[in-house]
């Protein structure tokens, strides 16, 4: 499969804990949560190959895209503070999935992520259903232009669900 072909996956983190004693930033994964993810990521695994994963520095993000990278044999993520959670994030988010191109999974936070799922799709189409937690969303390129289209996305526990243009 070449570069081209390979899909931009925007990810919603898996479920968290509800509170930490210091704060948001360091809400871990649930159990149950990491357990979802980790079949989920194994699943993602057998749809394609990535080249790299770009995650939300908060704690929750960063042991999501831990799971994704196991699973798929990625030796490391990368965080960048694009993917913080923000008001202004879905066009930082944006701005980096085109810098990155396919090829890459993005592991984030809503509602930036949904935003900005959003707005790479276009005003016409809008996300394929609210980002649950762990939910992926595969995009692909449909052009130099930097725009994007719907392929599949898919979430813990369900169906791989394709997107056939006629939403």
């Amino acid at each position: 499969m070449s570069p081209r072909e390979l899909p931009l996956l925007f990810v919603r983190h898996a479920e968290a804990e509800d509170t930490h004693v210091l704060g948001d930033e360091a809400r871990s994964l649930t159990p149950e949560g990491r357990a979802l993810f980790r079949q989920h990521a194994r699943k993602l695994a057998r749809l394609t190959p990535l080249r790299g994963i770009i995650t939300s520095p908060l704690v929750r993000a960063v042991q999501t895209a831990e799971l994704l990278a196991e699973a798929l044999g990625l030796s490391r993520v990368e965080v960048h503070p694009a993917l913080i959670p923000r008001r202004s994030g879905a066009r930082r988010i944006l701005k980096l999935a085109r810098e990155l191109g396919t090829g890459f999974a993005l592991v984030g936070h809503n509602p930036s992520l949904e935003q900005a799922l959003a707005l790479a799709l276009g005003d016409d189409l809008q996300a394929p259903e609210k980002l649950r937690k762990g939910t992926t969303v595969a995009l692909q390129h449909t052009g130099d232009d930097g725009d994007f289209q719907l392929v599949w996305w898919a979430s813990p526990g369900r169906a791989l669900r394709r997107y056939d243009g006629d939403r």
